[in-house]
């Protein structure tokens, strides 16, 4: 996830299980990873001074949610145990996401599941509303902004419902935009 004058690059590195990223995959999250290291506070005096620049463990996660990778919070919250409380070089970074990488992410049809179980009228169809509470009180909570920014989008049927097939099309393709590697 980057940014350049007019918009925001995200990424999506795909890696197979126990694989490592290509070298393009690499030069790609080498970018994303400088720009967010050199808007560290004393990033350009490292810079300067020869020193590699470092990822705070504060960033850590927006780079690997910009990268692809969707953690949950008790993923992610492993995979922060290994990070010193400095943060993370390059290389270090990489192979931080090639084992976050180690976990599939959900299929179109597992999410599809997932929403189905949630639709008590088994119409294939979820309110919109019942969604976000779910969505922001249970679990893994989401805010409503990051809710409203999934569901835009997403068709509702003549009932003010969106299809559960949709929603898990939506989710398992990502965001509009993502450049795959």
């Amino acid at each position: 996830l980057f940014h350049n004058a007019r918009s925001v690059v995200v990424l999506a590195m795909e890696i197979q299980h126990g694989e490592a990223l290509g070298e393009a995959q690499r030069k790609e999250m080498a970018k994303a990873f400088n720009f967010l290291a050199l808007r560290v506070q004393g990033a350009l005096a490292r810079k300067r001074n020869g020193l590699p620049l470092l990822l705070p463990k504060s960033e850590v996660p927006k780079l690997l949610r910009g990268c692809g990778r969707a953690p949950t919070n008790a993923d992610l919250q492993e995979l922060l145990e290994s990070v010193s409380d400095e943060g993370l070089l390059l290389e270090d970074f990489i192979a931080l996401y090639e084992k976050a990488s180690e976990k599939a992410l959900p299929s179109e049809q597992q999410l599809l599941d997932a929403l189905r179980a949630l639709d008590l009228t088994r119409s294939d169809s979820l309110d919109p509303k019942t969604l976000k509470i779910i969505l922001c009180g249970m679990g893994d909570k989401l805010g409503l902004t990051h809710v409203d920014q999934i569901l835009q989008g997403v068709p509702k049927d003549g009932l003010g419902r969106i299809s559960c097939r949709q929603l898990a099309r939506k989710l398992s393709k990502g965001p509009d935009g993502v450049l795959h590697f």
